[in-house]
């Protein structure tokens, strides 16, 4: 599964994030300038960005009325903290916290479970290449990172065999069960990570929330997981960069997002060795990472994009491009470790 949420310690977090926005780049996505000067109806462009979620999120709109921008975006940024709030699984007062601590919890928000029927129906439509349970299995990487000081290791990482195992086998999917408001966790020590889709909610929430203020011509760029609405400065689509992940500072595609989600995964920046062979997308069976740099998924939305962007990196290449083609509207491009590149039919 993808660690895209990396909640992480404040300290940790203003380091990366300066680091960050050094170098402009962040998650794999960059959006291209395409608002420069006014907009329809003499909107001007406004942005605001803001540490969360362990990455930069940047919020853009032409707006009509810059006062007006700065209280839609405090408000789509104050959405953002509450989901947050409910889905980060390193803060003991969250709900998914609460749930992987006990093994059930009741009277759920209405948000955990949306996401978590989403995430069961991604996993059945995946061959359970999305599944949520397989947290223990990214716990003993991040265990084995935290136990080198927090840096990836000079070496592929090598986890203790019985540990792995049993980590495996409450990794095993069909263990989450829910009804009504109620969730609970079938086997003894399960737990549950929403990583691999919670940003692109979260993302998709602030883009409502624009859209209620009046924003309706935005884009959300939440650490590389992008929600676009509607258009940039003279009616033409929002433009996205894809980050070579070789070279950080290089582009090495280009797309246009009109309505839609897009998201990349790969090994751009959580890893735990320095060669990228082990990195936040994990196997379920396996307990390996797949050989592949990155993969960026355009869909109807950005929790949609979000998960197939973990899911279908954890297919064979060929695999994951028949499983997009098959539905008209999904988009990806694929880059493997050595450059090669597959796209779906529709890319572009």
């Amino acid at each position: 599964m993808k660690n895209t949420l990396s909640f992480i310690s404040r300290r940790h977090f203003l380091k990366s994030a300066g680091a960050l926005a050094a170098c402009g780049l962040a998650g794999g996505l960059v959006p291209l300038p395409a608002f420069a000067g006014q907009g329809r109806d003499g909107a001007a462009p406004a942005q605001q960005t803001r540490l969360l979620m362990g990455t930069l999120v940047t919020l853009t709109a032409l707006a009509p009325d810059p006062a007006g921008a700065d209280a839609a975006f405090a408000r789509a940024f104050a959405e953002m903290e509450r989901l947050i709030a409910v889905f980060d699984r390193h803060n003991p007062t969250s709900a998914l916290s609460a749930l992987n601590a006990e093994g059930s919890l009741s009277a759920a928000p209405p948000e955990l479970l949306a996401v978590l029927r989403e995430s069961d129906l991604l996993g059945r439509d995946t061959e359970f290449a999305f599944n949520p349970a397989v947290a223990p299995v990214l716990e003993l990487f991040e265990a084995a990172r935290s136990a080198s000081g927090g840096t990836a290791s000079a070496r592929p990482i090598r986890l203790d065999g019985k540990a792995l195992a049993e980590a495996l086998e409450l990794a095993k999917p069909g263990g989450i069960r829910s009804a009504g408001g109620l969730v609970r966790l079938e086997r003894g020590g399960m737990r549950l990570t929403l990583d691999g889709i919670a940003k692109g909610y979260i993302a998709d929430a602030a883009s409502r929330s624009l859209t209620a203020d009046g924003l309706v011509n935005h884009m959300v760029n939440a650490g590389g997981d992008i929600r676009a609405s509607g258009f940039a400065r003279g009616g033409r689509p929002w433009s996205v960069g894809i980050q070579d992940p070789g070279h950080p500072n290089r582009i090495v595609a280009g797309t246009n997002a009109v309505n839609c989600g897009i998201a990349t995964s790969g090994s751009y920046e959580h890893y735990f060795d320095r060669s990228h062979s082990q990195h936040h997308l994990i196997s379920h069976v396996t307990g390996k990472s797949p050989e592949l740099a990155g993969i960026t998924v355009k869909a109807p939305t950005a929790m949609q994009a979000d998960a197939l962007a973990t899911a279908l990196a954890l297919l064979p290449p060929a695999q994951a491009v028949r499983y997009v083609d098959a539905r008209a509207n999904l988009a990806c491009l694929i880059i493997g470790r050595q450059g090669q590149r597959y796209s779906s039919a529709n890319w572009g």
